[in-house]
């Protein structure tokens, strides 16, 4: 008996159906939007970092200033 072969994928082709496609998309989705918070986390901190540096620095020149008007 001869075994015949089609281009026509039938069951078990899980790569192309399409709720595989749509939880592959979401699964993508989920990462992208969690790699997007850490590095909007990441950021936010050396923003607030920056801010603490910057207000150390006002307050040398606030009282540099407070010195010199008296």
């Amino acid at each position: 008996m001869a075994r015949s072969y089609t281009d026509v994928r039938g069951e078990g082709a899980t790569a192309s159906s399409k709720g595989f496609s749509q939880r592959e998309q979401a699964e993508e989705g989920q990462y992208i939007r969690r790699r997007e918070q850490e590095l909007l986390k990441a950021a936010q901190e050396k923003l607030k970092a920056a801010q603490a540096e910057v207000d150390k620095h006002q307050a040398t020149v606030d009282a540099s200033n407070a010195k010199d008007k008296k």
